[in-house]
């Protein structure tokens, strides 16, 4: 799917006039565990979710490249991340962003437990909706690595499909 047809989809679901109102409807979606946004978000991309879709959007309108040097994982730098780990229980991913190497990692292990550190507010509202639609049990810190500050922790339990969200 194409960046614009996917971003018009998103918007149009979210029911948010533009790009940059998107996280925190991401988040609402997340924390209230809204099943039937989460259904159709999956309808939207045909049921695949082994793709970071709205990590495409993500990094086109709302990284910021030049002051946080947000960047994306390439999904087969991600792919070799994660085969790299092996066998695990819980996975730490530093600097989460909105989960490229997480959901790989889930790809190859449904089962595999996370823990995804982020920084950046808006990068975690992507993050949170990717795990909670995906049903992937995390916890998820923003929080600054550098100086062990914690500004917010959430936590994904498994549901029967999708995943809920709660801010501890």
């Amino acid at each position: 799917m194409e960046l614009k047809a996917l971003t018009e989809s998103v918007v149009e679901l979210f029911g948010v006039n533009e790009v940059c109102d998107l996280a925190n409807a991401l988040r609402e979606a997340a924390l209230n565990q809204d099943t039937k946004i989460m259904d159709k978000f999956a309808n939207i991309v045909d049921g695949d979710l082994s793709i970071d879709w709205i990590q495409k959007i993500f990094q086109y309108y709302e990284a910021d490249r030049k002051q946080k040097m947000q960047d994306y994982t390439p999904k087969s730098l991600a792919d070799l991340t994660g085969r790299l780990i092996g066998d695990c229980e819980t996975v730490i991913d530093l600097c989460a962003g909105s989960g490229a190497l997480t959901i790989q990692k889930w790809n190859q292990d449904k089962d595999c437990r996370f823990e995804c550190i982020e920084y950046d507010d808006k990068a975690i509202s992507y993050l949170l909706f990717n795990l909670a639609v995906r049903n992937i049990e995390a916890v998820v810190k923003r929080m600054d690595v550098l100086s062990d500050d914690t500004f917010e922790v959430f936590e994904i339990t498994k549901g029967e499909r999708f995943g809920k969200a709660v801010k501890l």
